[in-house]
């Protein structure tokens, strides 16, 4: 496969099915009310990057098989001025976390920038009191989430375009090396 030019790759985190279940409901509440645009689930664990070639997917898998699934804590919702942090879950900064964004970030020589975890709900812009009066009527987010995936996901401008193009289960590293990157 040679690269592809002019294209944008994130890595994406996805969640076990029980979840992704309940995030998606979560998700699909915040967007009733809110009026934004749909999208998967997700939190984005490292780019852009603009180079999808062998090297780079085999490099993913391992990098897959050589790290557990997480289980993440949650902080409860989130809100900021910023498109695509404009409502979201809040996630708990943990070493595990870090290590796996740390590692992802080397491999695609990807500078290290701040980072705040979390998993969008709604993307768009709403006045601050609209998203807090969501707060209130909204479930609670699961306390733990379990990341098992790691994801590359093509980035077009709408958002309703995003793709997930290849998905690696976190396996442990003990385990036989498996071909499981496969297209979606």
């Amino acid at each position: 496969m040679s690269s592809l030019i002019d294209k944008t790759y994130y890595l994406w985190g996805e969640f076990s099915h029980g979840d992704s279940v309940l995030l998606n409901q979560l998700q699909q509440k915040a967007n009733n009310r809110l009026k934004g645009p749909g999208f998967k689930v997700h939190l984005t664990l490292s780019g852009p990057f603009h180079d999808l070639s062998e090297e780079i997917l085999g490099r993913l898998e391992d990098i897959a098989l050589t790290n557990d699934a997480l289980e993440m804590r949650t902080n409860g919702y989130g809100t900021e001025d910023n498109i695509f942090q404009s409502f979201y879950i809040q996630i708990q900064i943990s070493a595990e976390l870090l290590h796996l964004k740390k590692t992802l970030d080397n491999f695609l020589k990807i500078s290290p920038k701040e980072y705040n975890p979390h998993i969008s709900l709604f993307y768009g812009k709403r006045e601050l009191y609209v998203k807090n009066e969501l707060i209130k009527i909204l479930a609670s987010p699961p306390q733990i989430i379990t990341l098992d995936r790691i994801s590359i996901v093509e980035i077009i401008d709408d958002i309703e375009s995003w793709k997930v193009l290849y998905s690696y289960p976190m396996i442990d590293g003990k385990s036989a090396k498996l071909n499981l990157g496969r297209p979606i």
